[in-house]
């Protein structure tokens, strides 16, 4: 659908909610299983790249850490 985000807003925790357990437990109440979640400023910006995969200031960081994932098919994937 080529749908590109403009802009995120960082998770805030809201009392008593599911995603704030999963946010400070690390883990899924229901599932028992791990979930990782950015907490520190290099974490979320990290993150906030793959958002914005189409930029071009993020491509070559991108690149990189998608190899370093081993996650090397994707980038014909994301870069056509």
């Amino acid at each position: 659908m080529d749908f590109k985000l403009e802009q995120v807003q960082d998770f805030t925790p809201t009392p008593m909610t599911v995603a704030t357990v999963i946010y400070y437990s690390g883990y899924h109440p229901y599932t028992l299983k791990k979930v990782y979640t950015a907490k520190t400023k290099k974490e979320k910006l990290s993150q906030r790249k793959f958002l914005f995969w189409y930029k071009k200031e993020y491509r070559d960081a991108i690149k990189q850490e998608l190899i370093k994932m081993g996650k090397k098919d994707l980038l014909t994937k994301l870069f056509r």
